[in-house]
């Protein structure tokens, strides 16, 4: 039976509304009964993931103190179910952001873009220094915190596969069963990039024949960011950045 609101997992945490629910599993947020009902997030498995994977590359994950990464709680489960626990983060998406400026016929600007990308790139690096890869980089795995204004990384895709990586932001490797390696993680940088700055999805902006990114008219003015795009999506291996550090000094 699917779980519902009120529910209490591992005897402490009351689902409390269901937020997403995707390739992934089900995401909730919840309330920690043992921590005055504060808020976390609990990530059901869906029935096809790897649990014995999940719950070996969430033990690495745990490993990783960076504050633009959120705090990891365990790995819980229920009858034949996995829960992962994280920390609860206030702000909003880059989906979300990009939906709201959507209605205003908005998308963001190349020196927001740039913004991003170099408040990104060092918690990328910090993950890629210890052998992960995040594998789901994409707009609604972002999250702009409100306390500071600093971008969040949410939802490890390879704990749940390579399967669970949203479509259009993973390169065609990974979907053709390659194993995770970081560039990929900075190829995915790359495509959020296109998507913020013209508000199209990533298939509107590949050529499905030449695999070539169409950029939008708002990068002509700004050579210091398309030149790093390119080498962030370069088929070609030798044009591509050798790590996110490289990316981030060339930004």
């Amino acid at each position: 039976m699917a779980p519902t609101a009120g529910a209490v997992i591992g005897d402490r945490y009351r689902l409390e509304q269901c937020l997403s629910d995707g390739p992934q599993g089900t995401l909730w947020r919840a309330s920690d009964q043992l921590a005055s009902d504060a808020p976390v997030a609990l990530r059901q498995l869906g029935p096809d993931q790897d649990q014995d994977q999940a719950r070996q590359l969430w033990s690495c994950l745990q490993g990783v103190l960076h504050p633009q990464v959120p705090r990891l709680g365990g790995a819980l489960t229920q009858g034949d179910q996995l829960w992962l626990v994280r920390e609860w983060q206030v702000g909003r998406t880059y989906q979300e952001l990009l939906e709201a400026r959507a209605e205003r016929q908005l998308v963001f600007g190349a020196g927001e873009v740039l913004l991003l990308l170099r408040q990104v790139l060092p918690v990328v690096a910090a993950l890629h220094s210890q052998e992960l890869v995040h594998g789901d980089l994409c707009p609604a795995n972002l999250l702009r915190r409100d306390s500071d204004g600093l971008p969040v990384l949410l939802d490890f895709g390879l704990v749940c596969g390579k399967a669970c990586a949203t479509a259009g932001y993973a390169p065609p490797e990974l979907a053709r069963g390659a194993a995770p390696e970081p560039w990929m993680d900075l190829h995915a940088l790359g495509v959020v990039a296109l998507v913020l700055l013209s508000g199209d999805a990533p298939a509107q902006l590949l050529d499905p024949v030449t695999l070539a990114w169409r950029w939008p008219a708002s990068l002509s003015d700004y050579p210091d960011l398309q030149v790093p795009l390119t080498r962030l999506l370069a088929r070609d291996p030798a044009e591509r950045f050798l790590s996110a550090s490289q990316a981030l000094a060339a930004l």
